[in-house]
């Protein structure tokens, strides 16, 4: 709630948000260094206008992978792991690293200065620095590193355990954090708990040793101020169903925010800005007990229930806007360039390579809030271009810059091949930028529709209505991995009208939703969901497009006045359109083609009549792929298990015959 992968879901501390398999790795060689130019020679292609992307280099060309990042004054401290993607055998060499010279990086050759605290942890993704010691979270515990901004090493032992039997063994349960929570004037721990899934992404039973601890769950654990002894602390739920919460913020206001993954009961990527003692939508089974916290009682875990939810703030829709969710940062105190976008958050996102960026707002006493693209990010092969692998984590520098931590590990912690590392998200200054760059900077519901502002004036005429496309949908909880858009509609603008300055304008829509249009299929609804309406322009001037973001997805739970839907109103979607959609939702986290393979599931494309060797009744046979037999893998993907992916826990679609033929259908045109 990205990351080894971010939004993987839980790619370190991550998000996992496809099939979570195992794939093959780029062998690296001790020390080995990824082709990394000087800072001044970083190009910002796919980086927004107001960046600049550094790289930083390290004595010894050290490289990381990092799962935690906090900064003590001008020193950053991080921790680094090589996530386990197979339960098989537990990687318990994690780091705590100290990082000096972080600020003068990349500066007249400055590298950075890397000292290693402990090499012993059980894949840590979290850590906080508090009165001189160091703070971390482990899968399965929390400990304190005494005095640790002034020791250089740790041996094994000389920890303090503050929390133990967090988990028990599985590559998706991970301790995500630290913030710092203030509470009555002390200091707190702020992290979640992710939850055990097994590969492919169903629920696993989480039966963890701690009677204290529910997984899937924000907390709060202290008070701490470096010195406290572990039996002096307590640990605190603040709400819980969460599957794969791996980033975690705490607002201006203690407000705390909180990135969850899609999976099973939760279909879309959710940015949440959590109430007190409430329960987000993912269902733990009750085995022993261990349901997550607040998780309602009088539903049946195994069903699930979007009546006993409270909705998320902001979805983000799966590939479209994320892939696997991670760390959120609020901009607060910005001068200069940043100034407008106070209080807007930007999000790291991992398998998709890139980071959004987010306003919110209160409506009727409910919060919601639209989501933007705010770089792509990607960079070559040798990290010339732009982010040099999944953003995990983010944090912002006493310098005023951000810095962005990443990794890549194989599987769904890939992103731009298996490189890693630390890069300087620099904030240009005013005489840096491009004069005429412009771009939505906020959406806010008004009477009818929304209320657009840009960053600038628009130039009058610019855009007319057929410049403007709108689709708005829905989500059911889905007793499967992930799921896909539910009542989805094309709409037509009504209405399009600017104020005197230029850099506002009014959109009419006649017939959006909000949580009071309740759709139902018989068996799941859209209780408490909320509807995504997505909204594309395509404004031009003598062939120049005049914004950088032209695009936005806001999440309306609650409206203002408006009409109804007419005829008149809506655009049909083709059977076809409808189809593309369906597999965009169901099947492109896993089937995804990319360089080297696809994302740890079959390569769909041209499937018809390929020769596969599976795993039927427990026997190695060879098929020959056809029509009934796509269709039968639809219906019943536990019954045949194509190699190598037979460890792969494919989740049934939920899909009837008729609906699992038409995407069969749709799958071998591809």
């Amino acid at each position: 709630m990205t990351l080894f992968k971010i939004s993987l879901h839980l790619a370190l501390g991550l998000s996992l948000t496809a099939a979570e398999t195992p794939t093959a790795r780029k062998k690296e060689k001790p020390n080995e260094k990824r082709a990394n130019p000087t800072a001044a020679a970083v190009p910002s292609v796919g980086v927004h206008p107001f960046f600049a992307l550094e790289n930083i280099d390290t004595e010894g060309g050290e490289v990381f992978r990092i799962g935690g990042m906090a900064f003590d004054k001008d020193v950053l401290y991080v921790t680094t792991l090589q996530p386990d993607r197979t339960n098989k055998a537990a990687f318990k060499a994690g780091k705590v690293l100290r990082v000096e010279n972080v600020l003068q990086a990349g500066k007249d050759g400055k590298k950075l200065k890397v000292t290693t605290l402990c090499d012993w942890l059980y894949e840590p993704c979290a850590i906080a620095v508090i009165g001189g010691s160091i703070y971390v979270g482990e899968k399965d515990r929390i400990i304190r590193l005494d005095d640790g901004v002034h020791k250089d090493f740790f041996q094994k032992g000389e920890e303090t355990v503050m929390l133990a039997g967090a988990s028990v063994p599985n590559f998706h349960t991970y301790t995500i954090g630290f913030e710092q929570y203030i509470k009555d004037g002390k200091t707190f721990l702020c992290g979640n708990f992710t939850t055990a899934v097994l590969i492919g992404g169903k629920r696993d039973v989480m039966i963890p040793p701690n009677p204290e601890v529910h997984r899937g769950s924000n907390f709060i654990l202290g008070p701490v101020d470096g010195k406290e002894t572990p039996d002096s602390v307590k640990l605190e739920f603040l709400a819980g169903g969460f599957r794969t919460p791996n980033g975690i913020e705490i607002g201006p206001d203690n407000a705390v925010w909180v990135a969850d993954n899609q999976g099973v009961f939760n279909p879309s990527n959710e940015l949440i800005r959590i109430e007190k003692g409430k329960f987000y939508g993912h269902y733990l089974r009750t085995e022993n007990g261990r349901v997550s916290a607040f998780q309602p009682a009088a539903i049946d875990a195994e069903v699930g229930s979007p009546k006993g939810q409270t909705a998320a703030t902001v979805h983000l829709e799966q590939n479209a806007v994320s892939r696997s969710a991670a760390q959120p940062i609020v901009l607060r105190s910005e001068t200069g360039v940043l100034a407008p976008y106070n209080g807007q958050i930007l999000l790291t996102e991992f398998t998709g390579g890139r980071i959004l960026r987010v306003f919110t707002e209160q409506v009727g006493g409910v919060w919601q809030g639209v989501a933007f693209q705010h770089t792509g990010g990607a960079s070559d092969k040798d990290g010339n271009n732009g982010l040099a692998a999944g953003p995990h984590r983010i944090e912002q520098g006493p310098d005023g810059n951000f810095y962005i931590g990443e990794i890549g590990a194989g599987g769904l912690w890939e992103f731009n091949g298996n490189w890693q590392g630390l890069q300087r998200y620099r904030v240009k200054s005013t005489t840096e930028v491009p004069s005429d760059f412009n771009e939505i900077l906020a959406v806010r519901v008004v009477d009818g529709g929304f209320e657009i502002e840009f960053l600038k004036p628009i130039p009058a005429n610019s855009i007319a209505l057929n410049d403007i496309k709108i689709s708005q949908w829905t989500y059911f909880p889905t007793q499967n991995y992930g799921g896909k858009d539910e009542g989805k509609m094309m709409l037509k603008p009504k209405a399009l009208t600017f104020d005197a300055s230029g850099k506002k304008a009014t959109l009419i829509i006649n017939g959006l939703k909000d949580d009071n249009d309740i759709i139902t299929n018989g068996t799941l609804s859209n209780d408490n969901t909320g509807w995504v309406v997505n909204v594309e322009f395509n404004p031009r001037t003598s062939g120049k497009s005049l914004l950088h973001t032209k695009e936005f997805w806001y999440t309306l739970h609650k409206k203002i006045g408006g009409k109804e839907v007419g005829a008149g109103d809506v655009i049909a979607l083709t059977k076809g359109e409808a189809l593309q959609q369906t597999f965009q939702s169901l099947c492109m986290s896993c089937h995804v083609e990319r360089e080297g393979g696809v994302w740890g599931a079959p390569n769909l494309k041209g499937i018809l009549g390929r020769e596969q060797t599976v795993m039927r009744d427990g026997k190695q046979v060879e098929v020959t792929v056809d029509r009934n037999y796509l269709i039968q893998a639809i219906l019943h993907p536990d019954a045949v298990k194509s190699l190598p992916f037979k460890d792969v826990a494919m989740p049934p679609l939920g899909l009837s015959e008729e609906a699992a033929a038409d995407l069969a259908d749709y799958i071998l045109s591809l």
